[in-house]
């Protein structure tokens, strides 16, 4: 299982400064066939500096959850790193 790629990423503003909304399309490939799944997600950084990701996928999968999330939470945390989120 791999996350191909992140389309429609869009950001919603926010008064707040530690926090950022974002809603988008993942392309995941699973052992079967590629999806392509409407999700929300957050970045927030707490007090500490550390960055906490919430990710809310929109549409049932027919794969394990658990496996999809920690590969979106990866990727978007290499997004995050190399600035290509909005």
């Amino acid at each position: 299982m791999e996350v191909l790629e992140m389309k429609n990423l869009y950001r919603e503003e926010t008064g707040l400064y530690y926090r950022r909304n974002f809603t988008g399309l993942a392309v995941i490939a699973l052992p079967i066939k590629t999806i392509e799944v409407p999700l929300n997600f957050n970045i927030e950084v707490s007090s500490m500096g550390c960055k906490n990701f919430d990710i809310e996928l929109k549409d049932k999968i027919d794969y394990p959850l658990l496996p999809v999330l920690k590969k979106l939470k990866e990727y978007i945390a290499y997004l995050e790193k190399e600035g290509k989120l909005p």
